[in-house]
């Protein structure tokens, strides 16, 4: 992450944090709920900002509001001033996100795959985490925990528990996925092994301008996927659309010479220049030279080893 940005987005977090609790104080409405969306808000961009993964950014986001409500409580009653204590626990909770990511060293992703694969992960964790704030503030505002500053920390770190849950349904999401893909592959063995290479598809009748031309398989080098679109890729440098979706496509090229490295790519063998290897276990494909890399040609981290068992064989 650039220094500059870091600096520049931690303090503005910060700042308008105290902003919202001046705003709050002076309209008589409670800040809890709202500062919780803020906090949330700093550690998403933060986060994405260093393509993180979705485990870690999810865990992160709990961990910030639970420390950060904790902090804000002893801070208040140390320095006897909310707005100050809001203010560097703030600080507090920035700089100790980036010394967590320097430190463990996450998983991380390209931006591309981030939106496409795990926007919706990112806003499930973010919803389930402020619904559990609400339920928290609730409980301890209608109970004698919300008498005693001590016990309503205790009742909010309580909730660190939930973290292993979320925690769990993230592995628990990615082992499927893992598990999924082992199962494609072995489909993909048998069915190559079973089907004369024959049976597949050896052309493809594509719109050029105001051309109807045929491209046979091996010219192309790869498919992708853009804004609900398919387009093929040749070796040439061509680019028109198709009319069929990635998971029809894959069906009916031949396996052997066609891998599906993500969900919005399926590349040839012979596309293929050079592997590169990623942080995160990911890697990324070079083309042969005169290929155009016209969308992203990473192999997605569950597809990893299915793909270097093909490459190498």
């Amino acid at each position: 992450m650039n220094n500059a940005k870091t600096h520049i987005i931690i303090h503005c977090f910060a700042l308008l944090h105290l902003i919202i609790c001046l705003v709050c104080q002076l309209v008589g409405f409670p800040d809890s709920l709202i500062l919780t969306l803020a906090t949330m808000a700093m550690v998403v961009v933060l986060c994405i900002d260093e393509c993180l993964s979705i485990e870690f950014t999810a865990i992160t986001i709990v961990l910030a509001n639970i420390l950060g409500f904790i902090l804000g409580k002893m801070g208040a009653m140390v320095l006897g001033n909310n707005y100050i204590s809001t203010f560097l626990t703030t600080e507090i909770l920035g700089w100790g996100i980036i010394l967590m990511i320097k430190i463990l060293k996450p998983v991380r992703i390209d931006r591309e795959t981030f939106w496409k694969e795990n926007v919706g992960w990112l806003v499930a964790a973010i919803v389930i985490v402020f619904g559990l704030r609400v339920a928290i503030d609730l409980i301890v505002s209608h109970t004698r925990f919300g008498d005693s500053p001590s016990l309503s920390i205790i009742a909010e770190a309580a909730a660190f528990c939930l973290l292993l849950l979320i925690f769990f349904v993230l592995k628990m999401r990615n082992q499927m996925e893992l598990e999924r893909e082992k199962s494609r592959s072995l489909e993909k063995a048998l069915k190559t092994y079973m089907t004369p290479a024959s049976a597949y598809k050896e052309k493809f009748i594509v719109h050029l301008n105001s051309r109807i031309v045929p491209v046979h398989t091996k010219e192309i080098a790869y498919f992708y996927s853009e804004n609900k679109s398919t387009f093929l890729v040749t070796a040439a440098g061509a680019n028109p659309p198709l009319d069929e979706s990635l998971d029809s496509l894959e069906a009916q090229l031949n396996p052997a010479e066609f891998f599906r490295i993500s969900r919005s790519c399926i590349v040839a063998q012979t596309t293929i220049g050079s592997v590169n290897k990623l942080q995160g276990g990911r890697l990324q494909i070079s083309p042969t030279q005169g290929i155009p890399a016209l969308t992203d040609l990473t192999v997605s981290r569950a597809r990893v080893q299915s793909f270097l068992n093909w490459f190498e064989g």
